[in-house]
Parts: structure tokens; sequence; C-alpha cells
């Protein structure tokens, strides 16, 4: 064990069914709030011995830092992380693929909009800029930057000493050789500093969902509300308004566990996956088979799925599918909604096994035929579907797939605690020779459409075999029922 990781290992750890109007970000329509909890969450500078000469690492070297280098002691912190979203931020081929595509469409004007959030460090220090090359404007990033390379890296949250404003990376990295933690102990501190990792002082601003806002919300600089999670926590029911009890965005995605926060030092310490409903798709990332596990659990609690037949006026069948958002502090589905799909799947069956009706159905290239041109070879062939997600539209209100074009957003998303439903009716036409009938309802959910994917191929930002054109379906829950005609 190094003299930092001896060090460390000494260190004392310290529904309603009503959903909120989301038509605005709430740094926005709760400034005053935003501004108290930033001013209350600042971190506190804790008196620490004095170290003389041992501090000589500049706030540049310290930012730079890679995962790699803070998991030479945090072995556990670095290998959850190593296989998080986080880890994945600028490795994601359809990220760098729009990425890519936004820079170029724009003449570079789209600039650090993207990348701001997707690799915070290294686009504030000024190591993601775009260049003109033969008058096309591009974003190359330099995979020899630790910062750039790995995305999401510890500093991003470790360094941050405010957050300006929850949306758009706004927030304020520390300007010293100075890193945070939730306890800061002067263990801790001594160890960094003698390995040559600067300071540690305590900050309270990592236990609150104040942090993680500055990114999970986003503004396209047209206006257009892209990502809005932590305006939906704001208004839901998992946020008291005292800290002290909140359910906050750690209490879900950063569980508490018991295990070593450095080697040879075991306590309660939170878990670093970051999981949420993203997948990797690249074959060489690590810890694939855990994150799908940890996706799925999260996903199978999210809602609530029911399935029953109600009474019609003919001799048809009438059934009735809800689908209630529950044990989220956010919307149903939250994030980049104008990617990510929730669908219910409805097939009937007859006695003999035979599919009598369906919806939410995929048609030959994997799309959802959701009313929507350019979306489905046939997008007026499910006009029963029940999907939950959001759509993109210019100035003009035509319909646009990428977040840099769009002037506006329509959602349609299950607000927490929130139920919404669709009856779906079979004919008598179609049920001749029926006598009995098996349905099933099941609720799906993926992060990219086939579509989406594919005009990234076709225009050439994405190779052809870097990713699977249909990305793996997640089942959030399936139910069943049977009856005789």
């Amino acid at each position: 064990m190094s003299a930092m990781c001896a060090l460390l290992a000494s260190c004392g750890s310290s529904s309603t069914d009503a959903s909120a109007d989301m038509s605005a970000p709430v740094d926005a329509s709760m400034k005053a709030d935003i501004d108290e909890l930033a001013e209350l969450e600042t971190p506190d500078m804790v008196s620490k011995p004095d170290l003389g000469d041992n501090m000589t690492i500049t706030q540049s070297e310290l930012l730079h830092k890679s995962p790699e280098d803070c998991g030479s002691c945090h072995e556990v912190h670095l290998e959850d992380w190593s296989g998080s979203m986080h880890a994945y931020a600028t490795k994601d081929p359809i990220f760098v693929a729009m990425l890519q595509k936004g820079i170029k469409e724009t003449e570079g004007k789209l600039d650090q909009f993207c990348i701001q959030c997707h690799a915070p460090v290294a686009s504030k220090l000024g190591d993601t800029p775009v260049v003109e090359d033969s008058g096309v404007h591009q974003m190359p990033l330099d995979r020899t930057i630790p910062i750039v390379e790995h995305g999401v890296v510890c500093t991003t949250c470790h360094a941050t000493t405010s957050v300006e404003a929850t949306l758009n990376a706004e927030f304020t990295l520390e300007q010293g050789a100075v890193l945070y933690g939730p306890s800061g102990s002067d263990a801790a501190n001594e160890a960094h500093v003698s390995a040559g990792f600067g300071e540690v002082k305590s900050s309270s601003l990592l236990t609150q969902s104040l942090v993680c806002g500055s990114c999970h919300n986003v503004v396209n600089p047209k206006g257009a509300l892209l990502e809005n999670t932590f305006s939906e926590w704001y208004a839901g029911p998992f946020n008291t308004g005292d800290p002290s009890s909140d359910k906050s965005c750690q209490d879900c995605h950063m569980p508490l566990v018991e295990d070593e926060v450095v080697k040879g030092s075991t306590r309660m310490m939170r878990r670093h996956t970051f999981v949420g409903v993203d997948l990797a798709l690249i074959d060489d990332f690590p810890q694939k088979d855990r994150q799908l596990k940890l996706v799925e659990e999260l996903l199978q609690q999210a809602a609530d799925l029911k399935l029953q037949r109600v009474n019609t006026v003919n001799t048809g069948i009438a059934l009735r599918v809800d689908v209630k958002n529950i044990n989220n502090g956010h919307a149903l589905p939250s994030g980049s909604t104008a990617d990510r799909q929730v669908w219910v799947h409805v097939e009937v069956f007859d006695q003999h096994g035979e599919l009598v009706f369906e919806s939410g159905m995929m048609d030959e290239n994997g799309d959802l035929m959701d009313r929507v041109d350019g979306h489905s070879v046939t997008p007026d062939g499910d006009p029963d579907l029940l999907m939950y997600g959001s759509l993109l539209f210019d100035e003009e209100g035509h319909h646009v797939n990428f977040p840099w074009q769009a002037s506006r957003s329509q959602d349609f998303l299950l607000q927490p605690g929130q139920t919404g439903w669709r009856e779906f009716r079979i004919e008598p036409e179609h049920l001749d020779g029926v006598t009995s009938v098996m349905v099933r309802a099941t609720l799906n959910y993926r992060t990219f459409p086939p579509f989406l994917i594919q005009q990234l191929k076709d225009e050439g930002f994405l190779g052809q075999d870097e990713v699977p054109t249909r990305v793996p379906v997640v089942e959030m829950a399936t139910r069943t029922i049977s009856f005789s005609l």
C-alpha cells in the first residue's frame, strides 16, 4: 500500500396522480431557491494542518489527473466508475457522431454546447476546441488527454465549488490545488498533499442533488428544453425542501454500500456506478453485464403496469392498459427524451395461439410506427401505439431529429406518480371463430430508435459497424390475462 493509501485508510468517515408543469427549467422559475441552495452548499473551508512545501501541484495539473491516478488508492471507486456512463460519455460513438454532425452543420457555432456536459473539465480548460479545415468545422477529440478520453472524470465533481445555475454545466471549478470530499478529514488532506494531489476540503455540495442539476438540465442555444431531469426532481415528491430529508439523486443513482474507500479501510460509501438507463454499445467497454443488470433492476422498479378487460357496447373486445410512474424522483422517461422510448407492446392471441391483434410492434427496420414521417417505413401502421418520449421542432414547426436543430420540444412523459393509459379495441370482424383469448402487455424501454442511428451511418458520421442499429430493449414489466368470449 502506498503512503497515501495508508494515510487514507486511517481517515474517519464521517405520490400523487397529478403532474407539475415542467415547461420551464428550474433555474428560471426557481432562481431564488437555487441561489439560496448554492450559497448553503458552498464547500466549507475546514482548517487543515500546515504541510509546508509538500503541496507543489498546480491547479491545472490537479484537474488533469486521470481517474486511474485517483484509482491508485481508490480502487473500488475506479472499478465502479470504469463501467459507468460517466466513463462512457466521450467514448460513445453515437454521441461523437452527433457532436461532429452538429459542429459541421452549425459551422462551429455549436462549439462547447454538447461537450460541456460529456467532458466538463476538458471543456472548461480549453482542451476541446473547434477547428476549421478547408471550410469544414469539426471538434477533433485529443484522446491522449485523459480528461478528454474519459469524459466525466473524478475532478468534475470533486473540484466543483459552486453551482451557478441548474443547466448547461453552469458550475465553477476550484481555482486552487484543492479537491473536495464529503468528509475532508485531516488524514485525507495529509495523504493527498503528501502524494502530490493537492489539499482536501469538506463539501456538502457533493451530497446534494444540486451538483447533479448543473448538467442534468439542458436548454439548447435556440431555447429548446432538451433535458429537464433536475427540474422534474425539484418539483416532485422526492424534494422535501430540506436537504437533510430529501431523497436525492445520489440515493438512487449512487446508493450507499459498505466497501473499501481505500485499500484496507472498509466503511459506508457511495457506489460510483452512476446507474441510469443508458447502456454502452461498444464491444470493449468494461463491465457491460454488470451495467445491464443494474439498468434492468432500476427500470423494473420504475413503473407499475396494469392490464384489464373493460366493458364494450358491441361484441368486440376492449382492453385497458395503465402505466404508472413509481419509485422515481423524475419523469418517465427522463433525460434525453427525444431519443429515449418507453412504450407498451400489446399482443392478443386466440385459442390456437394465432395473433389476432397487436400494437407496439416494430417495423422491418426495428422502428416504432409513431405516426411521424421519417421515423418508420410505415409511420401510420400502428394507430393505437402507447408511447412516451418527446418530439423536437424547428422554427417553422417541422419535426427534427437532432437537439441543436430544435427551437422547441413537446413532451409526452409521465411525471412522478402520474398514470397514463390507453384503451385498445378489437372489432368483431377480427374475432370470427375466436372462443377465447390470451392478452399480453409488455412495457419496454430503449435508448435510441434505429432510424436515428441509421441516419448517422448514412451521412458518414458513424461507421456502419461501430454500433448495432438496433440497440437492446429492456422489458420493464409484463402482464397477461386470459378469458373466454
